[in-house]
Parts: structure tokens; C-alpha cells; sequence
């Protein structure tokens, strides 16, 4: 087996092996090849920094990485990672990271994030092994909703602008890599972004995925909750999409208002995963 870099290799090889390792997962993933460039638009995906795993001249395994600040520090975050069924449990995984650690390092690179299903133990003990600790836990959500809006005085509209240093004032808590303002910036194009405005203030905003009626964000101004924002904000993206089915994934656990508020909107919780991180 041979260790190698994936910017050389062409993305409908890198979108078979992704396909193909993710096929039998907790949650299966299938991609396009739209959805493929999206999701390394979106998370910074460096191909560079990304690994795959080759066998007789086939890939057989890739670990997907993306760069980014957190916390004032430069940090990888690692966007999937899988092996076909047949090369696992050989430490390839660990191989992976063997050889990309250098490569970080030289980039000044400070943490290591990635998301694990709760319930996929094995893979939850071997990054474990490899430093990882648990940063915390985060909830997905997808449910029909059949709420109304009540809150007359509100009025929704197109957020052209996203001025980060105020509507990060409006969160609960942060949002996961996939949903971060960097992730929401390299997707604007992608992205609907409503803002809910009670005399000209914005007090409110969700921002999503029309095409996959997905949540992104979803942030009240504190003193402005419990009075109908959040389910203008929904109403109005119910429109958008066409249809009032919605998901949103990734809520922090710890954020009880916001979980209560999704499930009294007819949102069902769906899975956990664990955030892990290792510092280097």
C-alpha cells in the first residue's frame, strides 16, 4: 500500500472511494459530484492535506481535511475519513495520521477536530488512542413543522449582509465546523440567509440550504426570545424551501433551549455525535 496526497488526483476517483467506504455507514453517503465540490467549497477542504490509501493502483481509503482559524488558532478538521470493508482493521487510519502529522506541523497547525457517531465504538476508541478527547456533543434534528407564526410586528427578509460581529452576539452556542461563518461565507453563493427585523432592528436570522431545506444557523438576539422570531424565521423558510419538512444537524447538547424550541416545532431528534478534538 502506498500513502499519497490527493491534489493530483482527479475528483470522480475521490468521489467513487467516498461513495464507496461510506456506503454501509451508520448513515449512508452518497454525493455527486455538485455535492462533492460544495462540501470542499464549504469546510476549506485542502486537497493537499488530504490523504488516500492505494492498493494495485485503486484507491482504497482517503482521509479528507480541512483548514481553518478556531479560537484564534489554525486548526484541521478532519471531513471524513473512511477504508473499504476489506482493508479494515489494519491500522491504515493511524498510517494516515502518521504521515500527515508532519505536514501539519510545519504549517503551524495547533488542533484536530472531528465528528464521530455515537455508537461507532471502535472508531470512538481509536481516536481515543491517537489523542483525541471529547469536546462535546452534538444533536441533529428533522421533523415536518407545522407551526404558525403568531408575531404580527415581525417583518423577514433577505440578510445580504452578514456582519459576523453581531449576529455572533445572538448565539446560544457555536456552531460546528460544517456551519461555521467560514463554512457560511465559501457557501454564499449556495446559501439563503432571512433576517427577522422588528422596527428596522434585526433581532433574528436563519440561514440555510433551500435545496436541501437544511439549517445552517438559527440565532435570536437574547433579549428577544420566547417571542416569535425563531418561528417567523422557520415559517419563512418553510416557504422558501417549498415544503415544511426541515433538518438541522449539529446542535450543540448543550444548548437545552434551542433543542426544546426545534422539537416543539415538530423537529425529531435523529442522531448524536461526539466533537473530538487533539491539540498538537
Amino acid at each position: 500500500m502506498e500513502l499519497i496526497t490527493l491534489e493530483n488526483t482527479d475528483l470522480q476517483s475521490i468521489l467513487n472511494i467516498l461513495n464507496e467506504v461510506f456506503a454501509d455507514y451508520v448513515i449512508p453517503l452518497q454525493l455527486t459530484v455538485a455535492q462533492l465540490e460544495q462540501k470542499i467549497a464549504a469546510e476549506n477542504i485542502q486537497l493537499n492535506l488530504s490523504i488516500g490509501v492505494v492498493s494495485a493502483g485503486k484507491l482504497v481509503g482517503l482521509m479528507l481535511h480541512a483548514i481553518n482559524h478556531m479560537d484564534g488558532k489554525v486548526c484541521v478538521y478532519n471531513a471524513g475519513t473512511g477504508v473499504v470493508p476489506e482493508f479494515r482493521g489494519k491500522g491504515i487510519v493511524a498510517n494516515m495520521y502518521r504521515f500527515l502529522l508532519p505536514k501539519l506541523q510545519e504549517l503551524g497547525v495547533k488542533a484536530m477536530l472531528l465528528e464521530v457517531i455515537l455508537g461507532n465504538d471502535s472508531a470512538i476508541r481509536a481516536y481515543e488512542k491517537m489523542g483525541y478527547r471529547v469536546n462535546r456533543t452534538l444533536d441533529s434534528f428533522k421533523g415536518v413543522v407545522a407551526v404558525v407564526a403568531e408575531n404580527k410586528n415581525l417583518e423577514v427578509r433577505d440578510l445580504v449582509n452578514l456582519d459576523w460581529d453581531c449576529l455572533k452576539t445572538f448565539w446560544t452556542a457555536s456552531p460546528a465546523w460544517q456551519a461555521s461563518e467560514q463554512a457560511l461565507d465559501n457557501s454564499r453563493e449556495r446559501l439563503s440567509v432571512l433576517g427577522a427585523y422588528e422596527g428596522g432592528a434585526l433581532v433574528g436570522y436563519v440561514a440555510f440550504y433551500a435545496s436541501i431545506a437544511r439549517i445552517q444557523q438559527l440565532a435570536v438576539a437574547p433579549n428577544q426570545r420566547r417571542k416569535g422570531v425563531a418561528t417567523k424565521l422557520i415559517e419563512a423558510m418553510k416557504t422558501a424551501v417549498g415544503g415544511p419538512e426541515i433538518a438541522i444537524n449539529n446542535v450543540d447538547h448543550e444548548a437545552i433551549d434551542v433543542i426544546a424550541f426545534l422539537q416543539s416545532m415538530g423537529l425529531s431528534y435523529r442522531l448524536s455525535q461526539f466533537e473530538m478534538i487533539k491539540n498538537l
